[in-house]
């Protein structure tokens, strides 16, 4: 049985095979390669799918020609692709890894040329087993180099990564705090922590971004970096984004009710809403209960999201303009802008990385594009803020330049809501 596609065999005939060789490997070493290929949806999204096809046909072509060593391999999903090969014994592991690596590489190079895409990247994870490997069966092998595959891809170079069996603590710390969600949602251990926009002109609190922060019974917690990743692959960040928005609605109804001051507060949104778009109605639900005033409220998507997924990302920005709320582009700048999608996207608010703030000093080059930022949303009419903020000297430039908002710890970490009030209140006195 082969894959119509590209003629390999199917994902069950290859692991047949695999498991045949693996009962005759005797002294050799057997190296499976998981490779998918970064960005690829973009392809299929931005130039259809017959380029996609085609690019998938051509990669076949490139790991097959002329592979001597290739036992079998196979076309697991999609981009997804399985490969077994046997490994010459005059290489290590890791220059067995390095080989790999290069290629890739080479590969990149060409395909960047011919489909005219400078982010196309691809990802492999390693598992290179002998007759002494504590995992023999062919499931369990791929299993590992898949495993790696997605190290890899978290990597921004050298997306190639060797199996290591300590990557299964892992999987074992994925699958405790995932477990642990409902019930800390349950409890009420997820707190909303709020960072402080600045008004670059006049220094005023204008906004604010809400942000997660778990804190466990014992008082100690666990930091998105920790929890974040694992949530958004098991789409348990869906239940404590809605947990957060509805903290967020909660806090703003209460201070109007009393009288005190609010600003805007922007809420993140994770690319796993975008598989069914339930969050629209969702929202909408919490400004008929909440009855509070829609420019109170803003959503930020990542300017990941909007490269991955472009179509669905302009369906949920359309969705949330006529709900009411204001939408902008966290991350700017963060991995590879496509300049032109800003054309196509009806963003309010366009947030530079703090990739761009990342030395006190800041640099001539890093100045010249957030000046050519700033200019083009400006003359794009969209708001511009600068994340990431340290420094005075920063803090001076960005209003040369005329960037319209500022936020970082030159003004204010995260804050508990409580310390937060305290600082509207404090704000709202000064003027």
């Amino acid at each position: 049985m082969k894959d119509s596609l590209t003629g390999l065999d199917r994902y069950e005939v290859f692991l047949g095979k695999l498991e045949q060789e693996i009962e005759k490997i005797g002294d050799d070493r057997i190296a499976i390669t998981y490779t998918d290929i970064k960005h690829f949806k973009y392809i299929n999204d931005t130039y259809g799918y017959q380029v996609g096809d085609a690019l998938l046909k051509d990669f076949v072509d490139a790991i097959t020609t002329n592979n001597k060593t290739m036992l079998c391999a196979a076309r697991v999903y999609s981009d997804n692709f399985v490969v077994a090969n046997r490994v010459n014994s005059k290489y290590t592991n890791d220059v067995y890894r390095n080989i790999i690596l290069r290629l890739n590489q080479e590969r990149e190079v060409k395909f960047r040329e011919k489909y005219l895409n400078s982010r196309l990247q691809f990802c492999t994870g390693i598992s290179i087993i002998d007759k002494n490997s504590q995992s023999l069966d062919a499931e369990t092998v791929v299993s590992n180099a898949n495993l790696a595959r997605k190290v890899a891809k978290e990597l921004e170079e050298d997306c190639c990564v060797l199996f290591q069996q300590s990557m299964m603590d892992g999987i074992k710390r994925e699958v405790e705090i995932t477990s642990c969600i409902p019930k800390a949602i349950a409890n009420k251990e997820f707190k909303v922590y709020y960072q402080p926009k600045m008004e670059t002109d006049t220094l005023r609190l204008m906004g604010a971004e809400a942000l997660v922060r778990w804190q466990k019974p014992d008082g100690s917690f666990v930091y998105p970096d920790e929890f974040i990743p694992f949530i958004e692959r098991s789409g348990q960040i869906v239940d404590v984004d809605y947990y957060v928005y509805r903290q967020v609605f909660q806090f703003l109804a209460r201070r109007l009710q009393e009288g005190k001051k609010v600003v805007p507060i922007s809420l993140n949104v994770s690319r796993v809403h975008l598989s069914k778009m339930h969050i629209l109605e969702y929202v909408k639900d919490l400004f008929q209960e909440f009855r509070i005033p829609f420019s109170l409220i803003e959503f930020e998507l990542t300017e990941s999201i909007y490269l991955e997924n472009t179509e669905k990302a302009l369906e949920l920005v359309d969705g949330l303009h006529k709900i009411g709320t204001k939408v902008s582009m966290d991350d700017f700048g963060s991995g590879y802008s496509s300049l032109n999608l800003l054309s196509r996207l009806p963003i309010d608010i366009i947030k530079l990385d703090k990739v761009f703030l990342k030395n006190d000093d800041l640099q001539e080059s890093d100045k010249i594009i957030i000046s050519c930022v700033v200019d083009m949303a400006k003359r794009l009419k969209i708001t511009s803020l600068c994340e990431g903020v340290e420094t005075l000297e920063q803090s001076d430039y960005l209003k040369e330049v005329g960037c319209q908002i500022q936020q970082g710890y030159y003004f204010s970490r995260p804050i508990p809501q409580d310390v937060f009030e305290k600082f509207m209140d404090e704000r709202e006195n000064e003027s």
